[in-house]
Formats: C-alpha cells, sequence, structure tokens
C-alpha cells in the first residue's frame, strides 16, 4: 500500500470514529431529552373506571353526609348512601392508600410515591401537593393525621414522618431517633389525648409524642411482629392491632416505657409472653380469636372498637377493648378499613365497597 492509500485510509477510520462518537453522543443527548420531557405515568389523570367502586379500595373517610374512599391507580370515589359510588378527577394514577377529611370541605389523600393530594370542597375536585418517586426506594405513605386543615402528618415507609403546617403547601420531614435510626415502616398515626400522638409499625415498633409531634420518643413493646393499626379510646389509651390476629390494650399510653432508639436491637428483641412482664411494661395481650392479621381499626359509638383484616376477618370489641369476637363474613376476601353506619359497617378492600 503506497502513502497515499495509507493516508486515505486513515482519513476515513478518523472520519467513521468521529462519526460513530458523534452519533453515540447523539443517541444519548436524544435518549436522556426523551428521558427528562417524558411525562410519569403515574401523574397521567387517573383512569375513570366503571366498576372501581368494585376494585381495590384502601381506605374510606365520612365526610358529612356522605363518604370518600380510595385506592388503587389513583381512585378516589364519593357517595352519598354508600351505595351509589361516582369516581372523581385526581391528578395522578398512583395507589392511594389513605384518606382523612379534618373538615367537611379540606381532606387529604395520600399513597405510593410519596403521592399527596388534597381537596377543598369536599371531594369534588383534587390538586396534587406532593409526589416523590425516588428510583430505588419508592415511599409508600400508610397513614394520616389532620387534627386542622392545615396541620397534619404523614406516616409511612422506611420511618416516613411528614409534617405540614401549611395547609401542605409544604412538607417537613420529621426525623426522631425511631424512625431515622431504626427506619422501620410507620403503620399508623393517631391522637391518644389533646396533643398527644402514638405511631405503630413495624417489629413492634411504637413511639409518642406529647407536644404536638414537635419531639417524640420510642416506646417498650412487647411483641417483634408487625403493628398495622391503633385505635383511641378517648381515656388516654389505646387499642393496638397488627399480624397473626394480635392485640393488645393499652389502658394509659403515658404508661409505656420510654427506650433509646439508638441502643434497641431488633435482631436480640423477642416477644414477651408473661402477662405479669407484660403489664410492668403498660401493655395486655387480648385473648386472639383468629390468626389472620388486622390490618385497620375504627372506634364505635359505644366506645369499643372494629377490626378488619385478612381473608375478610372482623372482630369487634366490647366498650372496655378488652374482649374481642369474631364477625361472620361469607364473602372472605381481604378489608383494609372500616366505618361503623348505625347497626351496620360500610367496609372497603380487595373486591371495593362491602356492607356488613
Amino acid at each position: 500500500m503506497n502513502s497515499r492509500d495509507k493516508a486515505a485510509r486513515k482519513r476515513a477510520v478518523t472520519f467513521a470514529a468521529g462519526f460513530g462518537a458523534a452519533m453515540a453522543l447523539l443517541v444519548v443527548a436524544t435518549t436522556s431529552s426523551a428521558a427528562e420531557f417524558e411525562p410519569d405515568p403515574r401523574l397521567a389523570p387517573a383512569e375513570i373506571m366503571p366498576l372501581a367502586a368494585h376494585r381495590i379500595l384502601n381506605d374510606v373517610a365520612r365526610v358529612g353526609d356522605r363518604y370518600i374512599a380510595v385506592g388503587m391507580r389513583g381512585h378516589v370515589l364519593a357517595s352519598n348512601d354508600g351505595k351509589t359510588w361516582t369516581q372523581k378527577q385526581v391528578p395522578t394514577r398512583t395507589m392511594l392508600v389513605a384518606v382523612a377529611f379534618p373538615t367537611n370541605k379540606v381532606g387529604y389523600a395520600a399513597g405510593h410515591d410519596g403521592a399527596i393530594i388534597k381537596t377543598s370542597d369536599g371531594g369534588e375536585t383534587w390538586e396534587l401537593l406532593r409526589f416523590d418517586p425516588a428510583p430505588n426506594r419508592p415511599p409508600i405513605i400508610y397513614d394520616l393525621y389532620f387534627p386542622t386543615a392545615d396541620t397534619g402528618f404523614a406516616v409511612g415507609s422506611y420511618g416516613l414522618m411528614l409534617r405540614t403546617t401549611d395547609g401542605g403547601a409544604n412538607w417537613e420531614r420529621l426525623e426522631p431517633d425511631f424512625a431515622s435510626y431504626i427506619g422501620y415502616h410507620n403503620s399508623a398515626i393517631t391522637a391518644f389525648a389533646p396533643n398527644s400522638l402514638l405511631i405503630v409499625g413495624e417489629r413492634g415498633i411504637a413511639a409518642r409524642s406529647t407536644d404536638g409531634g414537635d419531639s417524640w420518643e420510642m416506646l417498650a413493646s412487647p411483641y417483634t411482629g408487625s403493628f398495622f393499626g391503633a385505635v383511641a379510646d378517648g381515656k388516654g389509651g389505646a387499642l393496638v392491632h397488627g399480624m397473626r390476629g394480635r392485640a393488645y390494650r393499652v389502658a394509659d399510653v403515658m404508661a409505656i416505657p420510654a427506650i433509646d432508639a439508638t441502643a434497641y436491637d431488633p435482631f436480640s428483641a423477642q416477644n414477651v409472653e408473661d402477662p405479669a412482664a407484660m403489664a410492668e411494661m403498660g401493655w395486655t395481650r387480648i385473648t386472639p380469636v383468629t390468626e389472620e392479621s388486622f390490618f385497620a381499626s375504627s372506634a364505635l359509638p359505644n366506645g369499643g372498637a372494629v377490626l378488619v383484616g385478612n381473608a375478610g376477618t372482623i372482630v369487634t370489641t366490647d366498650k372496655t377493648m378488652t374482649k374481642l369476637t369474631l364477625k361472620p363474613n361469607p364473602l372472605g376476601d381481604t378489608l383494609a378499613a372500616a366505618l361503623p353506619v348505625g347497626d351496620r359497617f360500610l367496609m372497603v378492600g380487595r373486591q371495593g365497597v362491602e356492607w356488613h
């Protein structure tokens, strides 16, 4: 090969290499631009689905004389009688897990991807306040508590704790030791006394605040399985429930000893089964009537509670919250929430709306 041919070949190789590099950069740039500007499908409006009332619903709230239920694919449903439901327009199709209405007009719903939506007209229209689709570990909000229209809390996966004091315009992340150091799922939050809050969660986690959520302390717990909910008794106590039909009576949440979260080792912790040892911790285990997990609970007008959960389990308590009674449910599919309505229960779950 002569020098002229060698030079021509070198120019051709150089051009090809440069062209290939340029095309690679173009592909990367085009892909990046597409990814940057392509809308997240979870932020598309929820699809209106005729059978939404018969699909997965995770929570239900009473709003004045009507009901609001939330569930899969961003579904928000409203009903005046609990029988006929109308799906509302919602600016997300991520699954909604919890709903709370501090007033008959202002309400919040939340769920997967840290999504929080708000209504100011009783559930007719909704706006997206927050969306956090973290790529590696997208957060899930499991429960909401709003004492007022502007002030409220959202708790969820991996120790997630959020607070707003301006109606959801801004959310402050709370990081007490039990949430940031241990980082287990926070399943539920409720008020057990004025300005006093109780959180329960994964691996028997329990925590208390007596200053409206400004500070928190982890509590001694007799259980190492997951708690899924708690219902206050209106007298400073609560009923706490969770996996495998476990239910505990706490007569006085303030009597539970606080423990150091930074010194707690969940892998060496064991269940406390001795009644006397449990009583010293401020807990009493209620005699079980099922081995199915309890996922949700609501207070009853007589002072008791209703608990619902896996395999269509429905359990009521007496007015002291110390005795459980298993109710028959021939439908037998998972229930996620219940509301007492007269002498019946409006429930939602895997098959949508149910009446019992």
